[in-house]
C-alpha cells in the first residue's frame, strides 16, 4: 500500500525495484523505517560558455592528482565542469551555486583563455548529485560502484553507477529478480533506444536546415512524429526562440507524449532553451 496526496493505493506486483538515484534511501525507510544509510551523495555542477564552434573533441584538464574537469563541445558551446562535493541535504534542493560557478571557471582556466571563461559569457549551470558506496573519506575518491540491497519486504534498491553502465545495471538487476519474475532467462541482446531504429520519415520540405538538424539529432526516427500536429497547425513550425533551433511542436510532444508537467520540465529537460539561455520570459509563456 502506498499513501498518495492522503489517500491510500494499493498496487500488486511480483517485484519491486527502487531505483531513485539520490532518494534511495527514503524510499527503503518507506519499506522499512529502521533501514540505514546504503549511500552518500556527491554534488556535480556543470556550466556552458560559448566558444565550442570547431571543436571535433573534448579537453581533459587536470587540477590535481585525483581530479580532472572537462571542456566538452555541446551545441557549438562548452560544457564545463564538473564539481565533486560532499552533499548531505534534501535532494530536492540542490543548485549550482555563485561559488560552484567561479570554481569551474577558475579551474577551466588553467587551459582556457580569457574569452571563454568570463562570469559574464555564462549561459546555463546546472547541477546534479552523484550516488556514491556510503563510506569513509572524501566523495572524490570513493569508487562509483552500483550498490543493491534487499529489503525485509523483498523490494529490491539499486543506486550508483555511471550512465555508461545503466544497461549493464539493468541486467544485473533482472538477473536477480529472475527466480521472482519466473524467467528463465534474461534476454541480453542490444535493444535500441527509443527513436534509434528506422529512418525519419517524411518531414516538411520548408524545415529550415538548422532546425530538420536539430530535430533528427535529438527525435531520430520519430522525428516524423513530433512533427505531425503541424499538418493542422502550422504555427507548431515556429521557432520558440529566434536565436535556437527548438520549435513549438516539441514543447507540444513534450506535454502529449513525454510526461512535461510544467514549463521548467520542457526548458531544461525537453529542448534545450534554458541550457542556452533562450529560456526567458517571452519563451516561457509560449511553452506554459
Amino acid at each position: 500500500e502506498v499513501s498518495v496526496d492522503g489517500a491510500t493505493v494499493s498496487v500488486q506486483a511480483r517485484a519491486v525495484v527502487n531505483a531513485t538515484g539520490p532518494w534511495v534511501d527514503h524510499v527503503r525507510r518507506l519499506e522499512h523505517p529502521a533501514a540505514g544509510t546504503s549511500v552518500r551523495l556527491s554534488k556535480g555542477v556543470h556550466v556552458l560558455v560559448p566558444g565550442g564552434e570547431g571543436w571535433s573533441a573534448a579537453l581533459t584538464i587536470p587540477q590535481d592528482d585525483v581530479r580532472v574537469t572537462f571542456a566538452v563541445p555541446w551545441y557549438g558551446m562548452l560544457l564545463l565542469g564538473t564539481t565533486d562535493e560532499t552533499f548531505e541535504g534534501d535532494p530536492s534542493a540542490v543548485a549550482a551555486e555563485p561559488a560552484d560557478v567561479e570554481q569551474i571557471l577558475a579551474e577551466a582556466s588553467v587551459a582556457l583563455g580569457p574569452e571563454v571563461v568570463d562570469t559574464g559569457l555564462v549561459r546555463a549551470s546546472f547541477a546534479g548529485l552523484r550516488v556514491l558506496p556510503a563510506g569513509p573519506g572524501d566523495s572524490v575518491n570513493a569508487r562509483r560502484e552500483t550498490v543493491y540491497s534487499v529489503g525485509p519486504g523483498g523490494m529490491l534498491s539499486v543506486a550508483g553507477g555511471k550512465l555508461t553502465t545503466y544497461r549493464r545495471i539493468a541486467l544485473t538487476v533482472l538477473e536477480r529478480l529472475r527466480p521472482t519474475l519466473g524467467l528463465h532467462r534474461v534476454e541480453t541482446r542490444p535493444w535500441p533506444l527509443p527513436g534509434a531504429d528506422g529512418p525519419a520519415g517524411v518531414l516538411p520540405a520548408d524545415l529550415e536546415p538548422d532546425v530538420r538538424v536539430h530535430l533528427l539529432h535529438l527525435y531520430g526516427s520519430r522525428a516524423a512524429e513530433v512533427l505531425a500536429p503541424a499538418r493542422d497547425d502550422p504555427s507548431l513550425l515556429e521557432r520558440l526562440h529566434p536565436q535556437g533551433p527548438d520549435i513549438a511542436a516539441q514543447a507540444l510532444y513534450a506535454a502529449t507524449h513525454e510526461w512535461a508537467h510544467d514549463a521548467d520540465d520542457v526548458l531544461r529537460r525537453r529542448t534545450t532553451l534554458a541550457l542556452r539561455g533562450l529560456a526567458g520570459g517571452d519563451v516561457r509563456t509560449r511553452v506554459e
